[in-house]
């Protein structure tokens, strides 16, 4: 079996890909700023008393599916005049011991394509590359909803990076459709190094007792997700349909939660899993008009709880429309209102889609993600 060095900042997915790689054997390092596998000293601390935050902080960064041993943790910040944080440098002998590299959108790929030019590398387009100018695109079009425009140098670091990721990558790993388009419009050269490997979802939930009208979203409070596309499809059906309720499960500035505030809008702020599979089970509908993703595991958490989707493409789900939900146009808030008035109002074709969602979600379980990103690594190597 090849073994594949995992580069990745953060504990996205919970450590899922690493420990894809070495349930099979494959997972020569894991390269990472701060993780707690299994046999680490810190894991004995667990009796000191900490701040519930601090401890949650640590509990997400804790696994148990993987050794200590395979685990380098730590950030290198002496870098004289750049000010940014790389995380720790990959051994010699880990680079010489590696067939390959697994890559977080190309997290250290320079240097490693330096070190190592003939091995190859796999990156891993977790979000459109150009989600950035989504971004700035809806905070000219909205100035007072209190967000910022992009900083013009780290627009240019944004582009430079993802360029050299496109370049120096060997395979491109993108989760969704959308971000397979985001990355050829840098060059359709690149379309050659796209391979569509999607995301899968760890939750287990159940089918629950919906709410008609009761339509969810969950996800942070942001431009970029659609909510003020949202709270514009609840002006339009606030005085026609006052039996439908938009509902929004995220955390968001007190600008933002001002500005979505109204009679048919309910804000319950960040959830945790508990409350938010109750929210799930009460809803009528999932509705995420998200205008750039990657992959929205919030959508893939909706399809495993049976919910109609109404989404659109840039939601970075690829499901089929008048099977398991309604794709949305972007940036279209009276699509929104007629998809949720058409799946409200016509209950044998909620249960069609409810139906047909509850299917999908088998496709994205994380049995079929393991199987298809395992062979998609293999495939590589």
């Amino acid at each position: 079996m090849p073994r594949v060095m995992l580069v990745q900042p953060g504990a996205r997915h919970n450590y899922a890909l690493a420990r894809f790689l070495n349930q099979h054997d494959m997972l020569q390092r894991l390269y990472t700023d701060f993780a707690l596998g299994m046999g680490h000293p810190f894991r004995g601390l667990s009796h000191i008393p900490l701040p519930a935050g601090v401890k949650a902080k640590l509990n997400r960064r804790a696994t148990d599916a993987l050794p200590a041993r395979l685990i380098r943790s730590g950030v290198n910040v002496a870098l004289p005049g750049s000010g940014r944080r790389t995380l720790r440098q990959p051994s010699a002998r880990d680079v010489a011991e590696s067939d390959g590299f697994y890559l977080q959108y190309f997290a250290e790929g320079a240097e490693l394509r330096a070190r190592a030019p003939r091995k190859p590398i796999i990156s891993d387009v977790f979000i459109v590359p150009g989600a950035y100018r989504a971004v700035d695109r809806e905070v000219a079009a909205f100035p007072d909803w209190g967000e910022a425009a992009t900083a013009p140098d780290l627009a240019r670091r944004y582009e430079t990076h993802s360029l050299a990721m496109f370049e120096q990558s060997d395979v491109l790993f993108c989760p969704s459709q959308a971000v397979i388009d985001d990355v050829t419009s840098y060059g359709a050269q690149f379309a050659r190094k796209c391979r569509l490997v999607p995301y899968g979802a760890s939750l287990h939930a159940s089918v629950g007792t919906p709410e008609p009208g009761r339509v969810l979203f969950c996800g942070s409070l942001h431009l970029r997700k659609g909510v003020h596309y949202i709270r514009a499809a609840a002006d339009m059906l606030r005085a026609s349909h006052p039996h439908i309720r938009f509902v929004f499960a995220g955390s968001g500035s007190p600008v933002m939660r001002a500005k979505l505030a109204a009679p048919n809008i309910e804000l319950l702020g960040h959830l945790g899993k508990t409350d938010l599979m109750r929210e799930f089970a009460r809803a009528d509908l999932f509705l995420f008009p998200s205008l750039a993703e990657g992959a929205a595991g919030t959508v893939l958490e909706a399809m495993a709880s049976g919910l109609p989707i109404v989404a659109t493409r840039e939601g970075g789900v690829d499901f089929t429309d008048g099977e398991s939900g309604i794709v949305l146009p972007p940036r279209d808030p009276q699509a929104i209102a007629d998809a949720v008035v058409r799946i409200v109002e016509d209950r044998v074709l909620r249960a069609a889609l409810s139906a047909g969602s509850t299917r999908d979600a088998e496709v994205y379980s994380m049995a079929a993600w393991e199987t298809r990103f395992i062979a998609a690594v293999s495939d590589v190597f």
